[in-house]
Protein backbone atom coordinates (compact mmCIF):
# COMPACT_ATOMS: atom_id res chain seq x y z
CA UNK A 1 0.00 0.00 0.00
CA UNK A 2 1.70 3.69 -0.81
CA UNK A 3 -0.55 6.55 0.23
CA UNK A 4 0.88 9.71 -1.42
CA UNK A 5 -0.55 13.57 -1.53
CA UNK A 6 1.60 14.69 -4.41
CA UNK A 7 1.78 13.63 -7.68
CA UNK A 8 4.47 10.61 -8.78
CA UNK A 9 5.57 13.06 -12.02
CA UNK A 10 7.04 15.70 -9.46
CA UNK A 11 10.36 16.71 -11.08
CA UNK A 12 11.46 18.16 -8.31
CA UNK A 13 10.52 16.39 -4.83
CA UNK A 14 14.02 16.30 -2.96
CA UNK A 15 12.40 19.00 -0.41
CA UNK A 16 9.61 16.09 0.08
CA UNK A 17 9.28 14.79 3.80
CA UNK A 18 9.00 10.36 3.52
CA UNK A 19 7.28 8.46 6.19
CA UNK A 20 8.69 4.42 5.49
CA UNK A 21 5.78 3.16 8.37
CA UNK A 22 5.76 0.10 10.08
CA UNK A 23 8.33 -2.02 8.59
CA UNK A 24 8.62 -5.95 9.55
CA UNK A 25 12.36 -5.05 10.04
CA UNK A 26 15.33 -2.30 9.71
CA UNK A 27 18.29 -3.61 8.63
CA UNK A 28 20.10 -0.59 10.22
CA UNK A 29 23.57 -1.65 9.54
CA UNK A 30 24.99 0.97 11.57
CA UNK A 31 27.92 0.05 14.37
CA UNK A 32 26.37 -1.84 16.65
CA UNK A 33 24.27 -3.79 13.28
CA UNK A 34 20.95 -3.71 14.98
CA UNK A 35 18.17 -5.40 13.54
CA UNK A 36 14.81 -3.26 14.87
CA UNK A 37 11.18 -4.93 14.35
CA UNK A 38 8.37 -3.22 13.83
CA UNK A 39 9.51 0.06 13.25
CA UNK A 40 9.17 3.03 11.25
CA UNK A 41 11.60 6.09 9.26
CA UNK A 42 11.34 9.02 8.43
CA UNK A 43 13.46 11.42 5.98
CA UNK A 44 13.11 15.05 5.41
CA UNK A 45 14.22 16.32 2.40
CA UNK A 46 17.98 14.48 1.44
CA UNK A 47 18.46 13.28 5.22
CA UNK A 48 16.99 10.52 7.77
CA UNK A 49 15.57 12.35 10.67
CA UNK A 50 13.84 9.79 13.18
CA UNK A 51 13.87 6.03 13.33
CA UNK A 52 11.66 4.16 15.83
CA UNK A 53 8.10 3.65 16.49
CA UNK A 54 7.01 6.80 14.88
CA UNK A 55 3.41 8.68 14.19
CA UNK A 56 2.61 11.77 12.17
CA UNK A 57 2.14 12.09 8.32
CA UNK A 58 4.48 12.58 5.34
CA UNK A 59 3.99 14.11 2.39
CA UNK A 60 4.59 10.08 0.73
CA UNK A 61 3.48 7.77 3.54
CA UNK A 62 5.03 4.32 2.34
CA UNK A 63 3.55 1.12 4.25
CA UNK A 64 6.31 -1.11 5.11
CA UNK A 65 4.64 -3.72 6.48
CA UNK A 66 5.94 -7.15 5.19
CA UNK A 67 9.01 -5.79 4.17
CA UNK A 68 12.49 -5.48 5.14
CA UNK A 69 14.36 -1.75 5.10
CA UNK A 70 17.98 -1.93 4.60
CA UNK A 71 20.83 0.78 3.08
CA UNK A 72 20.80 1.14 -0.65
CA UNK A 73 23.66 -1.06 -1.99
CA UNK A 74 26.90 -0.09 -3.02
CA UNK A 75 28.49 -1.78 -6.11
CA UNK A 76 31.85 -0.02 -6.57
CA UNK A 77 32.73 -1.90 -9.29
CA UNK A 78 31.13 -2.06 -13.32
CA UNK A 79 31.42 -0.84 -16.85
CA UNK A 80 27.62 0.56 -17.08
CA UNK A 81 27.02 1.00 -20.60
CA UNK A 82 28.60 -2.92 -21.08
CA UNK A 83 24.73 -3.69 -20.45
CA UNK A 84 24.56 -3.81 -24.46
CA UNK A 85 27.12 -6.81 -24.64
CA UNK A 86 25.14 -8.74 -22.24
CA UNK A 87 25.54 -12.24 -23.24
CA UNK A 88 27.02 -11.57 -26.31
CA UNK A 89 30.32 -13.30 -25.97
CA UNK A 90 29.62 -15.98 -22.73
CA UNK A 91 31.93 -19.23 -22.66
CA UNK A 92 34.74 -17.44 -24.02
CA UNK A 93 38.86 -17.57 -22.80
CA UNK A 94 39.62 -14.04 -21.58
CA UNK A 95 42.07 -13.16 -24.28
CA UNK A 96 39.80 -14.27 -26.93
CA UNK A 97 36.84 -12.61 -25.61
CA UNK A 98 38.52 -9.73 -25.01
CA UNK A 99 40.05 -9.30 -28.14
CA UNK A 100 37.44 -11.16 -30.95
CA UNK A 101 34.46 -9.86 -29.09
CA UNK A 102 34.50 -7.17 -27.12
CA UNK A 103 37.81 -4.74 -28.15
CA UNK A 104 36.17 -4.69 -31.86
CA UNK A 105 33.05 -3.65 -30.46
CA UNK A 106 33.93 -1.35 -28.42
CA UNK A 107 35.78 0.37 -31.67
CA UNK A 108 32.26 1.42 -32.56
CA UNK A 109 30.77 3.05 -29.40
CA UNK A 110 29.41 6.70 -29.43
CA UNK A 111 28.48 8.95 -26.99
CA UNK A 112 24.61 8.32 -27.87
CA UNK A 113 25.11 4.16 -27.57
CA UNK A 114 27.18 4.74 -23.96
CA UNK A 115 23.78 6.61 -22.83
CA UNK A 116 21.43 4.14 -23.77
CA UNK A 117 23.84 1.25 -22.49
CA UNK A 118 24.13 3.47 -19.41
CA UNK A 119 20.43 4.17 -18.85
CA UNK A 120 19.70 0.31 -19.14
CA UNK A 121 21.96 -0.34 -16.52
CA UNK A 122 20.59 2.31 -14.30
CA UNK A 123 17.45 0.76 -14.66
CA UNK A 124 18.40 -2.45 -13.68
CA UNK A 125 20.49 -1.31 -10.61
CA UNK A 126 17.18 0.64 -9.62
CA UNK A 127 15.15 -2.54 -10.19
CA UNK A 128 17.94 -4.79 -7.99
CA UNK A 129 18.55 -2.58 -4.82
CA UNK A 130 21.48 -0.85 -6.32
CA UNK A 131 21.55 3.24 -5.15
CA UNK A 132 25.43 3.68 -5.58
CA UNK A 133 27.98 2.79 -8.17
CA UNK A 134 31.38 3.25 -9.56
CA UNK A 135 31.58 2.83 -13.02
CA UNK A 136 34.93 2.93 -15.29
CA UNK A 137 33.86 3.12 -19.36
CA UNK A 138 33.82 6.26 -21.95
CA UNK A 139 31.94 8.95 -23.10
CA UNK A 140 31.76 9.73 -19.66
CA UNK A 141 29.82 12.81 -20.12
CA UNK A 142 27.13 10.55 -21.70
CA UNK A 143 27.21 8.11 -18.92
CA UNK A 144 26.24 10.98 -16.17
CA UNK A 145 23.51 12.13 -18.16
CA UNK A 146 22.08 8.96 -17.92
CA UNK A 147 22.72 8.76 -14.10
CA UNK A 148 21.23 12.07 -13.92
CA UNK A 149 17.87 11.34 -15.41
CA UNK A 150 17.77 8.28 -13.50
CA UNK A 151 18.69 9.36 -10.06
CA UNK A 152 21.28 7.02 -8.73
CA UNK A 153 24.30 8.42 -7.03
CA UNK A 154 27.46 7.14 -8.74
CA UNK A 155 31.21 8.16 -9.07
CA UNK A 156 32.41 8.34 -12.42
CA UNK A 157 35.49 7.38 -14.46
CA UNK A 158 37.37 7.40 -17.69
CA UNK A 159 38.88 4.51 -18.57
CA UNK A 160 42.97 5.51 -19.25
CA UNK A 161 44.64 3.06 -21.66
CA UNK A 162 47.69 4.89 -22.96
CA UNK A 163 49.36 1.62 -24.11
CA UNK A 164 52.63 2.92 -22.94
CA UNK A 165 52.73 5.39 -26.42
CA UNK A 166 53.32 8.85 -25.36
CA UNK A 167 51.45 10.82 -27.89
CA UNK A 168 48.00 8.02 -26.64
CA UNK A 169 49.00 8.82 -23.18
CA UNK A 170 48.68 13.03 -23.79
CA UNK A 171 45.23 12.34 -25.45
CA UNK A 172 44.12 10.44 -22.48
CA UNK A 173 45.22 12.64 -19.83
CA UNK A 174 43.14 15.29 -21.92
CA UNK A 175 40.03 13.33 -22.32
CA UNK A 176 40.52 12.70 -18.66
CA UNK A 177 40.53 16.46 -17.41
CA UNK A 178 37.62 17.20 -19.22
CA UNK A 179 35.85 14.80 -18.00
CA UNK A 180 36.34 15.85 -14.29
CA UNK A 181 35.93 19.62 -15.10
CA UNK A 182 32.25 18.21 -16.81
CA UNK A 183 31.78 16.24 -13.47
CA UNK A 184 32.84 19.24 -11.13
CA UNK A 185 30.87 21.74 -13.91
CA UNK A 186 27.72 19.57 -12.59
CA UNK A 187 28.06 20.73 -8.48
CA UNK A 188 26.16 17.28 -8.05
CA UNK A 189 25.63 16.24 -5.07
CA UNK A 190 25.13 12.26 -6.55
CA UNK A 191 27.36 12.16 -8.73
CA UNK A 192 31.31 12.25 -8.06
CA UNK A 193 34.74 11.54 -10.28
CA UNK A 194 37.21 9.05 -9.66
CA UNK A 195 40.40 8.68 -11.94
CA UNK A 196 40.81 5.70 -13.83
CA UNK A 197 43.89 4.21 -14.98
CA UNK A 198 42.73 1.07 -16.49
CA UNK A 199 45.68 -1.36 -15.20
CA UNK A 200 49.02 -1.49 -15.14
CA UNK A 201 49.85 -3.26 -18.06
CA UNK A 202 47.74 -0.49 -19.88
CA UNK A 203 48.76 2.77 -18.25
CA UNK A 204 52.47 3.86 -18.28
CA UNK A 205 54.16 5.07 -15.09
CA UNK A 206 54.03 8.31 -16.09
CA UNK A 207 50.55 8.20 -16.72
CA UNK A 208 49.28 6.21 -13.51
CA UNK A 209 51.43 8.72 -11.47
CA UNK A 210 49.70 11.74 -12.99
CA UNK A 211 46.17 10.10 -11.88
CA UNK A 212 47.48 9.70 -8.46
CA UNK A 213 48.64 13.31 -8.73
CA UNK A 214 45.15 14.41 -9.76
CA UNK A 215 43.14 12.31 -7.17
CA UNK A 216 45.16 13.67 -4.54
CA UNK A 217 44.90 17.58 -5.33
CA UNK A 218 40.91 16.73 -6.13
CA UNK A 219 40.18 14.30 -3.45
CA UNK A 220 38.94 11.82 -5.44
CA UNK A 221 39.45 7.87 -5.56
CA UNK A 222 41.58 5.98 -7.88
CA UNK A 223 39.65 3.38 -9.61
CA UNK A 224 42.21 0.61 -11.27
CA UNK A 225 42.32 -3.35 -12.36
CA UNK A 226 44.93 -5.05 -10.54
CA UNK A 227 45.96 -8.43 -10.77
CA UNK A 228 42.34 -10.09 -12.32
CA UNK A 229 44.27 -13.24 -13.96
CA UNK A 230 47.13 -15.77 -13.07
CA UNK A 231 47.94 -14.72 -17.33
CA UNK A 232 48.36 -11.42 -15.96
CA UNK A 233 49.94 -11.63 -12.95
CA UNK A 234 52.67 -14.17 -14.84
CA UNK A 235 53.23 -11.91 -17.30
CA UNK A 236 54.27 -8.80 -15.22
CA UNK A 237 56.59 -10.65 -13.19
CA UNK A 238 58.10 -12.12 -16.36
CA UNK A 239 58.16 -8.21 -17.78
CA UNK A 240 59.61 -6.18 -14.22
CA UNK A 241 60.91 -9.09 -12.20
CA UNK A 242 58.24 -8.50 -9.57
CA UNK A 243 54.32 -8.46 -9.00
CA UNK A 244 51.83 -5.82 -9.78
CA UNK A 245 51.59 -4.71 -6.41
CA UNK A 246 55.08 -4.45 -5.43
CA UNK A 247 55.56 -2.50 -9.20
CA UNK A 248 53.13 0.06 -7.91
CA UNK A 249 54.31 0.31 -4.42
CA UNK A 250 57.87 0.76 -6.00
CA UNK A 251 56.56 3.85 -8.34
CA UNK A 252 54.80 5.00 -4.96
CA UNK A 253 51.02 4.61 -6.74
CA UNK A 254 49.73 2.83 -3.92
CA UNK A 255 47.41 4.92 -1.83
CA UNK A 256 44.17 4.54 0.59
CA UNK A 257 42.22 6.69 -2.09
CA UNK A 258 43.20 3.11 -4.30
CA UNK A 259 39.77 0.75 -5.22
CA UNK A 260 42.28 -1.80 -6.39
CA UNK A 261 39.20 -3.98 -8.82
CA UNK A 262 39.41 -7.87 -8.56
CA UNK A 263 43.05 -8.44 -6.57
CA UNK A 264 42.73 -12.16 -7.36
CA UNK A 265 46.22 -13.02 -7.94
CA UNK A 266 48.16 -11.55 -4.66
CA UNK A 267 51.18 -12.99 -2.47
CA UNK A 268 51.41 -12.47 0.90
CA UNK A 269 53.27 -9.37 0.66
CA UNK A 270 50.75 -7.55 -1.71
CA UNK A 271 48.55 -8.04 0.85
CA UNK A 272 50.51 -6.01 3.20
CA UNK A 273 51.55 -3.78 1.21
CA UNK A 274 47.64 -2.96 0.77
CA UNK A 275 46.98 -2.84 4.12
CA UNK A 276 50.65 -0.32 4.97
CA UNK A 277 48.95 1.88 2.10
CA UNK A 278 45.57 1.60 3.28
CA UNK A 279 44.71 0.33 -0.25
CA UNK A 280 40.73 -0.68 -0.98
CA UNK A 281 39.65 -3.43 -2.34
CA UNK A 282 36.66 -3.96 -4.84
CA UNK A 283 36.01 -7.93 -4.98
CA UNK A 284 34.13 -9.34 -8.10
CA UNK A 285 33.69 -12.92 -7.19
CA UNK A 286 31.16 -13.68 -10.12
CA UNK A 287 33.04 -12.00 -13.22
CA UNK A 288 36.17 -13.66 -11.64
CA UNK A 289 34.56 -16.65 -11.48
CA UNK A 290 32.93 -17.03 -15.55
CA UNK A 291 36.61 -15.62 -16.80
CA UNK A 292 38.20 -18.56 -15.19
CA UNK A 293 41.26 -16.32 -14.22
CA UNK A 294 42.68 -19.03 -12.32
CA UNK A 295 42.00 -18.41 -8.55
CA UNK A 296 40.07 -17.06 -5.75
CA UNK A 297 40.73 -13.50 -4.09
CA UNK A 298 42.70 -14.20 -0.99
CA UNK A 299 39.38 -12.59 1.32
CA UNK A 300 40.60 -13.80 4.88
CA UNK A 301 44.25 -12.75 4.51
CA UNK A 302 42.95 -9.16 3.29
CA UNK A 303 40.45 -8.81 6.57
CA UNK A 304 43.34 -10.38 8.67
CA UNK A 305 45.35 -7.04 7.82
CA UNK A 306 42.55 -5.08 8.30
CA UNK A 307 42.25 -4.33 4.17
CA UNK A 308 39.25 -2.11 3.35
CA UNK A 309 36.85 -4.90 1.11
CA UNK A 310 33.74 -4.03 -1.43
CA UNK A 311 31.90 -5.91 -3.67
CA UNK A 312 31.20 -5.25 -7.93
CA UNK A 313 29.35 -6.89 -10.62
CA UNK A 314 31.91 -5.98 -12.94
CA UNK A 315 29.83 -5.09 -15.98
CA UNK A 316 27.38 -6.91 -17.81
CA UNK A 317 29.28 -8.66 -20.66
CA UNK A 318 31.11 -10.58 -18.02
CA UNK A 319 28.86 -11.35 -15.27
CA UNK A 320 26.07 -10.62 -17.36
CA UNK A 321 24.14 -8.94 -15.00
CA UNK A 322 24.16 -5.96 -12.45
CA UNK A 323 22.33 -7.65 -9.41
CA UNK A 324 24.17 -7.36 -6.12
CA UNK A 325 22.31 -9.51 -4.48
CA UNK A 326 23.36 -12.40 -6.73
CA UNK A 327 27.26 -11.29 -5.58
CA UNK A 328 26.36 -11.30 -2.33
CA UNK A 329 25.52 -14.91 -2.30
CA UNK A 330 28.26 -15.72 -5.09
CA UNK A 331 30.82 -13.81 -2.56
CA UNK A 332 29.88 -16.28 0.23
CA UNK A 333 29.81 -19.95 -1.42
CA UNK A 334 32.69 -19.16 -3.33
CA UNK A 335 34.59 -18.53 -0.01
CA UNK A 336 33.78 -20.94 1.85
CA UNK A 337 34.36 -23.64 -1.00
CA UNK A 338 37.33 -22.19 -1.24
CA UNK A 339 38.89 -22.37 2.00
CA UNK A 340 37.06 -25.23 3.31
CA UNK A 341 35.00 -24.02 5.54
CA UNK A 342 31.32 -23.00 5.81
CA UNK A 343 31.87 -20.19 8.61
CA UNK A 344 34.23 -18.20 6.39
CA UNK A 345 32.67 -14.96 5.45
CA UNK A 346 29.12 -15.16 7.17
CA UNK A 347 26.19 -13.55 5.88
CA UNK A 348 26.12 -10.49 7.96
CA UNK A 349 29.74 -9.96 7.30
CA UNK A 350 28.98 -9.93 3.57
CA UNK A 351 26.14 -7.78 3.70
CA UNK A 352 28.56 -5.16 5.10
CA UNK A 353 31.12 -5.37 2.10
CA UNK A 354 27.49 -4.52 0.08
CA UNK A 355 26.59 -1.38 2.12
CA UNK A 356 28.79 0.61 4.85
CA UNK A 357 32.24 -0.83 3.52
CA UNK A 358 31.10 -0.47 -0.30
CA UNK A 359 30.29 3.62 0.90
CA UNK A 360 33.93 3.30 2.98
CA UNK A 361 35.41 2.40 -0.17
CA UNK A 362 34.59 5.08 -2.34
CA UNK A 363 34.73 8.36 1.29
CA UNK A 364 31.01 8.09 1.26
CA UNK A 365 30.89 6.28 4.94
CA UNK A 366 29.68 9.54 6.55
CA UNK A 367 26.51 10.25 4.23
CA UNK A 368 25.41 6.23 3.23
CA UNK A 369 25.97 2.89 4.02
CA UNK A 370 23.82 2.33 7.37
CA UNK A 371 20.12 3.72 8.55
CA UNK A 372 21.04 6.47 10.84
CA UNK A 373 19.82 9.72 11.73
CA UNK A 374 21.36 12.29 10.02
CA UNK A 375 22.66 9.95 7.22
CA UNK A 376 21.25 10.73 3.36
CA UNK A 377 18.40 8.69 2.59
CA UNK A 378 19.95 6.05 0.11
CA UNK A 379 17.16 3.10 1.03
CA UNK A 380 15.12 0.07 -0.44
CA UNK A 381 12.60 -2.21 0.58
CA UNK A 382 12.52 -6.16 -0.03
CA UNK A 383 9.08 -7.61 -0.14
CA UNK A 384 8.75 -10.47 1.73
CA UNK A 385 5.57 -11.66 -0.05
CA UNK A 386 7.60 -14.27 -2.19
CA UNK A 387 7.90 -17.70 -1.73
CA UNK A 388 11.79 -17.36 -1.44
CA UNK A 389 11.65 -15.19 1.43
CA UNK A 390 8.67 -17.65 3.33
CA UNK A 391 9.16 -17.95 6.44
CA UNK A 392 11.49 -15.87 8.44
CA UNK A 393 12.25 -17.44 11.71
CA UNK A 394 13.32 -14.43 13.49
CA UNK A 395 15.69 -11.29 14.40
CA UNK A 396 18.96 -13.90 14.28
CA UNK A 397 18.39 -15.24 10.62
CA UNK A 398 16.78 -11.89 8.48
CA UNK A 399 20.42 -11.03 7.41
CA UNK A 400 21.10 -14.80 6.01
CA UNK A 401 17.83 -14.27 4.20
CA UNK A 402 18.92 -11.34 2.71
CA UNK A 403 22.30 -12.89 1.34
CA UNK A 404 21.37 -16.50 0.83
CA UNK A 405 17.55 -16.25 -0.44
CA UNK A 406 16.80 -12.62 -1.99
CA UNK A 407 16.72 -11.56 -5.05
CA UNK A 408 17.54 -8.61 -6.84
CA UNK A 409 13.74 -8.95 -7.87
CA UNK A 410 12.48 -8.90 -4.71
CA UNK A 411 13.39 -5.54 -3.93
CA UNK A 412 9.87 -3.27 -3.97
CA UNK A 413 11.50 -0.13 -3.23
CA UNK A 414 14.61 2.01 -4.30
CA UNK A 415 15.35 5.69 -2.85
CA UNK A 416 17.67 8.19 -3.18
CA UNK A 417 18.67 10.88 -1.53
CA UNK A 418 15.07 10.97 0.16
CA UNK A 419 14.14 10.78 -3.72
CA UNK A 420 11.50 7.57 -4.55
CA UNK A 421 13.61 6.03 -7.71
CA UNK A 422 10.40 2.92 -7.68
CA UNK A 423 7.86 2.66 -5.19
CA UNK A 424 5.99 -1.06 -5.10
CA UNK A 425 7.74 -2.04 -8.31
CA UNK A 426 6.75 1.12 -9.70
CA UNK A 427 9.30 3.40 -11.42
CA UNK A 428 9.07 7.34 -11.08
CA UNK A 429 11.98 8.38 -13.20
CA UNK A 430 12.38 6.19 -16.31
CA UNK A 431 10.47 4.47 -18.65
CA UNK A 432 11.07 0.80 -18.60
CA UNK A 433 9.31 0.56 -22.01
CA UNK A 434 11.53 3.18 -23.92
CA UNK A 435 14.67 2.54 -22.27
CA UNK A 436 14.86 -1.10 -22.91
CA UNK A 437 13.67 -0.47 -26.49
CA UNK A 438 16.13 2.16 -26.92
CA UNK A 439 18.76 -0.44 -25.43
CA UNK A 440 18.19 -2.91 -27.73
CA UNK A 441 18.21 -0.36 -30.67
CA UNK A 442 21.41 0.66 -29.54
CA UNK A 443 23.05 -2.93 -29.42
CA UNK A 444 21.83 -3.78 -32.81
CA UNK A 445 23.86 -0.58 -33.99
CA UNK A 446 27.11 -2.33 -32.06
CA UNK A 447 26.40 -6.24 -33.15
CA UNK A 448 24.50 -5.74 -36.38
Amino acid sequence: MLIYKIPLACSDDQGMSVLIKNCDWIVTQNPSREVLRNCSVRVEGTKITEIGNLHGDAEYVIDGSRKILLPGLVNTHTHLSMTLMRGFADDMRLQEWLETKIWPLEQKLTGDICYHGALLGCLEMIRTGTTCFMDMYFFLKDVARAVEKAGLRAILSHAMIDLFDSKRSESQRRITQEALDFIKSLQSSRIGFAMGPHAPYTCSEESLLWSKEVAERERVPIHTHIAETRHEQAQFEKEKGMSEVEYLAKIGFLSPRLVAVHSVFLTGKDVELYARNQVKVSHCPVSNMKLAGGGVAPLSEMFAQHVNVSLGTDGAASNNCLDMFDTMKFCALEAKAHYWDPTVLPAQQVLDLATIEGARALGLEKKVGSIEVGKEADLILVDLKSPNLVPIHGRSTVVSDLVYATKGMNVDSTIVQGKPLMINRNLLTLDEDKVMEEASSAALMLTG
